[in-house]
Formats: structure tokens, sequence, C-alpha cells
């Protein structure tokens, strides 16, 4: 046996078995809640990149004819489980038409419009506008959400409102600057608004946003729809500079900031599913919820009585957030299970921090 090849080998069968474990460990900690042991926070983002090294160690063990590639083999068969969740099959649409029964539901974390350090940003904010009045969702739920009543601001509460012809309305406040600049929750429709509730939270950037619940009258049926902004993980300009830095002391800021939002998203998600158990009607959740789909937020919303309707209907990774990695999808509509998702889509255009996710459903009868 020549000691180079011997090597290698060693090398390359260490590897692997290190590889397989990540991915076993990146798909089944998610399952653990993060603010009793904080690593499982961090769990699931390893998930993408370690499936397709496993994936790729494969070929390589058959060309040189040892049963290594078993080792591969049983974590992905092991791992299926987060595979199932982060990425979508439906490679060739939908291929359901819409019917007298169907409505679109859009879930859209707008960014404050586009406004930065409280300057509007034009091709941003007619960008937004494009695409609202290009989909014309039947109902709109924006997170993030900034409009303005002084006469020399953008009023885009009424803005839309008029535009894309929503009748209805329900527009939670969070916080007001300078009497006329308000930032909040707003959920528009064109069903009757039926019944409105602000839930506790403590969600969003600041941890002071609330839960939005409205009632709808949908084609004569009453549903629950919910939407919220979770807690955001707070990271600045030079957080997102240490992402791959060798400075110990930016990384350690970075995961101290992630691992105090993973603890905040376990309460708000145990909330959210608290909602959506004791409602006596078909419920729809829509939301940033600040997590991937291989995580114990994710998980934990979702349960046993939702469908996510980007598994349904949609393709690829599904990636809703513009920055840091083409995996990331923290944009979400999910549905009860009285419904039939007929569709699904997302709205990527470009300057958006995140992009708007639609699906089309209709009830069951």
């Amino acid at each position: 046996m020549k000691p180079v090849p011997a090597i290698l080998r060693r090398t390359f069968l260490y590897g692997n078995i290190l590889c397989a474990a990540g991915l076993i460990c990146s798909a089944l900690l998610p399952m653990v809640s993060p603010a009793s042991f904080w690593p499982a926070g961090f769990a699931g983002f390893a998930f993408p990149l370690l499936w397709l090294i496993c994936l790729l160690f494969i070929p390589g063990w058959l060309f040189a004819r040892k049963k290594y590639w078993l080792i591969s083999l049983l974590a992905l068969i092991v791992s299926v489980r987060g595979l199932s969740v982060s990425w979508g099959f439906n490679l060739f649409g939908s291929g359901k038409t819409a019917t007298k029964q169907s409505f679109t539901v859009m879930s859209f974390n707008s960014s404050s419009m586009g406004l930065t350090k409280y300057k509007e940003n034009p091709p941003i904010r007619e960008n937004i506008y494009r695409i609202l009045q290009t989909a014309r969702p039947d109902v709109l739920c924006v997170q993030e959400f900034y409009t303005n009543e002084h006469p020399d601001q953008q009023p885009h509460l009424e803005n839309i409102q008029r535009s894309c012809s929503y009748p209805y309305h329900y527009f939670v406040k969070h916080y007001t600057n300078w009497k006329t600049w308000h930032y909040g929750t707003v959920v528009f429709s064109r069903f009757p608004i039926v019944d409105t509730a602000r839930i506790a939270f403590r969600g969003g950037y600041k941890n002071n946003e609330d839960l939005v619940s409205v009632k709808l009258l949908v084609h004569g049926d009453t549903v629950q729809l919910l939407t919220g902004h979770l807690s955001s993980y707070r990271l600045n300009t030079g957080d997102y500079d240490a992402v791959g830095s060798t400075d110990g002391g930016k990384i350690k800021s970075v995961m101290g900031k992630m691992r105090r939002s993973f603890a905040n998203r376990v309460r708000q998600a145990e909330i959210m599913a608290g909602e959506v158990a004791k409602s006596k009607y078909p419920v729809i959740v829509t939301g940033d919820f600040n997590a991937i789909p291989l995580s114990y937020t994710y998980k934990t919303i979702r349960g046993g009585k939702l469908q996510d309707a980007f598994l349904e209907k949609g393709s690829g990774f599904g990636r809703t957030y513009a920055a840091l990695s083409p995996t990331l999808r923290i944009d979400y509509v999910l549905a009860g299970k009285e419904f039939t998702v007929e569709d699904f889509s997302i709205h990527r255009e470009k300057g958006l921090q995140h992009f708007p996710v639609m699906a089309r459903l209709s009830l069951k009868h």
C-alpha cells in the first residue's frame, strides 16, 4: 500500500464521517428548543451545504469501489425530514385552475416601504407598488409597514387602498414618530373584516410588534388570519460584514444577538401555535418568522394543523430574503388543512430585502 493514497483515503473517509454526522445533527437538532439548548438554533443553517457535500461523497466512493458510500447514504436517509421542509419539489407548476371559490393571500415584509434613515427610496417604492398592482392579492398582509399623514410625505395606507382597490383594512400602529410617521402591521382585504384583535407578542426588530388577528368573510365562510413579524436578529451592517470574518470579537457579538433572538422566537412561536390551536375557524398564518424551515420556530408554528403553501406548490429553496445566503426562506403562508393550496409564487424584485410571497387557496367543501 502506497502511503500517499492511504493518507488521502483516510482523510476522505474521516471527512465523510464528519460531514455525515454534521448533516444528521443539522436535520435533527432543530427539533430541540434553542431556549434550552442554544446550539440547536444554529444547526439548521448548515443543512443545505452539508447535504450537498454528503451527496457528492457517494460518486467518489463508487469510483474508488469502496462501500464507504453507505455512510453518506445513511446520513441522507436519516436527514430526509430536513430536505422535505427545505426544498420544494413542484418543478412543473400547480396545474390547478382558479375557481370562483379561489382567493389569494400575500405576505410581505416591506422594510418600511423602502424608507431608509427617514428618506424615501423612489425606485424601491415604485417596485413595491408595481408588484402589488400586478399580483393584486385579495388579502395583503404587510409587516414593517410605514405610512405618513404629513402632506409632504407618502400616505402609503391610502395609496395602496386606492391603487389596489381594497375596501377593508386593519392597521395596527406599533410606534409613531413626529405624530404622522406611523409604523406597524396592516391587513388589506377585498373581503369584509368581521373581527380584529392585536395579541401581545413583542416581535419585530425592536421587540414591540404585536401579533395581528383578523376574521374575514371569504366567499360566505369565516376564516381567521394571523400575521406577525417574529423577533429579528437585530444585525447591522457591521454584523453582516462579520460573516466569514476571522475577528473573534465580531463573531461572538453576532452569535450573541442570534442566541437572544432564538429564545424570543420560541416564546412567540408558542403564542402563534396557541392561537391556531384554539381557533374555531379555518386558519391562515402569514408573516416574517425570521426563521428557516429547519428550525424549532417553524416546527412549532406549523405543528400538525397547517400546510406550508410553498412546499405544496413551490420549487427549489424558495429564497425570500435577499441578503447572506441563497437558501434563506423566512417568509411564509401557512394554511389549515381545510384549504386546498392551488398555487404559490415568490415575487423577486431588485432592491427589496424581503420578497413578497403569495398563495392561491380555496376552502374544501
